[in-house]
């Protein structure tokens, strides 16, 4: 009679152990967010995430275009040309070069993304 008592008990102990585990394992996993898979499709269609929405720059021309111009400069400052400026326009095919050599201005365009010389310009 014990030994029946003893076992149901460690059955029953260990089914809740189970789904205590698998519950807690459900409810603390890393990365999962209750409240934005309730209130996501909500918050979206509010004019505020809208006009959130239209404000953001895009994050290319953030993170990409100093390094373009960067190496449109490497390459113009190789050629023998002391960098004044450059600009790069997201978009465009051409990087704007100015730059100097032996005292006299010089306007460079270089093609994006080949980095290539389209015209040399006297300035």
């Amino acid at each position: 009679m014990k030994k029946h008592t003893f076992l149901k008990t460690t059955a029953a102990t260990s089914v809740i152990a189970t789904l205590l585990t698998i519950t807690t394992g459900c409810v603390t996993a890393p990365g999962y967010n209750a409240y934005g898979d309730l209130y996501e499709d909500i918050y979206k269609d509010t004019k505020v995430y809208k006009k959130h929405k239209k404000t953001v720059k895009p994050i290319d021309k953030q993170l990409y275009q100093p390094a373009i111009e960067q190496r449109a400069a490497n390459k113009v400052s190789n050629m023998g040309y002391r960098v004044k400026d450059v600009k790069y326009k997201k978009g465009d095919s051409k990087i704007k070069v100015k730059a100097t050599r032996g005292g006299k201005d010089y306007k460079i365009e270089l093609g994006y993304p080949s980095y290539n010389v389209i015209k040399i310009k006297e300035d």
